[in-house]
């Protein structure tokens, strides 16, 4: 569940001014800020974030705070996204860091990435997930609107919660048969289409606008 008791940790080299700074303040989560100092990542030995997010200086090279950020007792091992200039960019893959972003990337576009990567650690931990007034119980198979259980069916539950899980990602109708259905699966994507609808028509309005359709592609969960 993403609450004020998530940590996410942002090292910036304007904590005043910082315009991610100013975006990640109003996410479900406790926000810490913290200096880069002479490519050095400051901060004191504490509980450790389930979130690093990296804002160097403009024109800054990725790679040297990457592996100062590997290197620290603190953030070392948490996962980590990068906020890169655009010409970095196609430099980024082969580094060791969960995902990266363009720094000119919309609020929408950085908070969405975000909060998959957190989504992604209670996946792992089959901690509850909450999204508004949706909640879902990974151990207990269930989902709640408003703290009513909806009736749905395993194929239902599985297609929900891999959905939320990767917020703000794009799911083709392929990869979703895979995913959720499992690459033996004989069906076709028309079955995604069916238990989209039926979905959305447990979740109800509005939690269900935020599982969106992308035309000519497939879903994601806003």
């Amino acid at each position: 569940m993403l609450s004020k008791m998530t940590t996410l940790y942002l090292f910036t080299y304007d904590p005043v001014a910082s315009p991610v700074k100013t975006i990640l303040e109003y996410g479900p989560f406790m926000l810490h800020v913290h200096r880069i100092v002479d490519g050095k990542l400051i901060c004191p030995l504490s509980t450790p974030p389930q979130l690093t997010v990296i804002e160097p200086p403009v024109n800054a090279a990725p790679a040297p705070l990457i592996s100062a950020m590997r290197q620290h007792p603190v953030v070392g091992r948490s996962r980590a996204l990068l906020m890169v200039d655009e010409s970095w960019l196609s430099l980024c893959a082969g580094l060791p860091i969960s995902d990266f972003v363009s720094r000119k990337a919309p609020p929408a576009e950085l908070m969405a990435r975000v909060q998959r990567l957190l989504l992604d650690n209670a996946e792992r931990s089959n901690a509850p997930i909450r999204f508004g007034q949706l909640l879902i119980d990974i151990e207990g198979f269930e989902a709640h609107v408003n703290e009513v259980r909806l009736p749905l069916t395993p194929q239902e539950f599985a297609l929900l919660k891999h959905l939320v899980t990767h917020a703000g990602r794009v799911h083709s109708r392929d990869s979703l048969l895979d995913c959720v259905w499992g690459r033996t699966y004989g069906g076709g994507t028309r079955t995604v289409d069916i238990h989209v609808r039926r979905l959305r028509a447990k979740l109800g309005s509005p939690v269900s606008d935020r599982l969106q359709t992308i035309r000519g592609i497939g879903y994601k969960w806003a």
